[in-house]
Order: structure tokens, then C-alpha cells, then sequence
């Protein structure tokens, strides 16, 4: 994904790696995935492209993040609910919106905050977003939360809606719950096939 921040900002590789303070020959195997993004990289590609966050690099992480690492990084984003929280890496708003729907089981607290996320930064990349929350089955998931927010990106994700019905970010929850969200759920809500009573707007 190195590639398409690159791109994103119209560098070619020689400026993209001066600025990152790596060797164009280096760059060429990041983005080519033949070496990882390390720690000490992405805290350089904080500082250089982080004023804004939706500058920096769409990339996911390897292994997925855990629950304070999620807590954290929305700190890091100015998320007021988290405000006292130790503040952790600095993402791009899409890529944390992501690693926070591909969790089978988020804490509802983190959940909660997804609406701010999406709201408060909309300039972000809706295409990249709108790709991947396909890839991995979420446009659901994304569509819900988006609403009424994003209306650019609700018009990408009602196409491929999902007639599968599912739980908000808890996969394990339990079917008495599920028939009780099912039946007192919010028009909006069912309209995405979700079951939750977290009120998106």
C-alpha cells in the first residue's frame, strides 16, 4: 500500500524514499512486500505525511490490532471518549475504521466511537475503504455506521449490500439477544441486516 500513498501524494520513489530517509532500492521492496513496514518506519512516515491523517499510508496492519491498541489509536485521532487514554500509533482514519470492523468481538466502547470516526474525518480515501470493507464482507458493517454521515459513501456500499444478517462487531453474541435486537432494532439497522441497538447517528 506503500505504492498508493506514493501515488496519493504524486511522488515518484527517489523523492517518496528521500523524504522517508531510505534508499529508492529499499522502497522498491517495501512496496513490493519483499520487506516489512518496521515500527521505527512508520513512526518516520508519521512525522513526514502525519499533519493530516488522511495522508498517511492506506496499510494494514499484519496481525490484527487489539482492543487498547484500537482505544488508543482513536485517542491519537482526537476521539474525545478516549481522551484520557494513553495515546498509541497514528493511522489513517480509513485504514483504523477497517481494523476496527474486521474484529469479530469489539468492545463497545471502541464501536461507539466508529460513527465519530467516520463523521469527523470524511475526507478520507471512500474508495480504498469502500474496496476493502468489500474484500472482507463488512460493507454492512460500514454502511450502518456511515449512515447518515457519508452519503458519497453510502451510495458505494447500498449496491453491494448483504442479505446475510449479522451482528455488530460481536459475532458471539447470543441468540436470545440476537431475536431481541431483531425485533427492537432500528429501521436503519435492519435495513443493513444488522443487529445492534447502537444508534449510528
Amino acid at each position: 500500500m506503500l505504492s498508493v500513498h506514493r501515488h496519493q501524494l504524486a511522488l515518484n520513489q527517489q523523492a517518496y524514499a528521500a523524504r522517508l530517509g531510505v534508499s529508492q532500492a529499499y522502497l522498491s521492496l517495501l512496496e513490493s512486500g519483499q520487506r516489512p513496514l518496521t515500527p521505527k518506519l512508520q513512526a518516520k512516515l508519521v512525522k513526514v505525511f502525519g499533519r493530516n491523517p488522511n495522508n498517511l499510508p492506506l496499510e494494514m496492519a499484519n496481525e490484527p490490532m487489539d482492543q487498547d491498541t484500537l482505544a488508543g489509536t482513536l485517542a491519537t485521532l482526537g476521539y474525545p471518549g478516549f481522551a484520557h487514554l494513553k495515546k498509541a500509533l497514528k493511522l489513517n482514519p480509513a485504514v483504523l475504521a477497517l481494523e476496527c470492523l474486521r474484529k469479530a468481538n469489539l468492545d463497545v466502547r471502541v464501536v461507539e466511537a466508529l460513527p465519530w470516526l467516520l463523521s469527523h474525518y470524511e475526507q478520507m480515501n471512500l474508495d480504498w475503504l469502500t474496496r476493502e470493507a468489500k474484500v472482507n464482507n463488512l460493507q454492512n458493517h460500514l454502511g450502518y455506521l456511515a449512515s447518515p454521515h457519508l452519503k458519497a459513501l453510502l451510495d458505494q456500499l447500498a449496491p453491494a449490500r448483504l442479505a446475510e444478517e449479522q451482528a455488530l462487531c460481536r459475532s458471539d453474541m447470543p441468540q436470545v439477544l440476537r431475536r431481541r435486537l431483531r425485533d427492537k432494532r432500528s429501521p436503519l439497522a435492519a435495513h443493513w441486516n444488522m443487529l445492534t441497538d447502537l444508534q449510528s447517528s
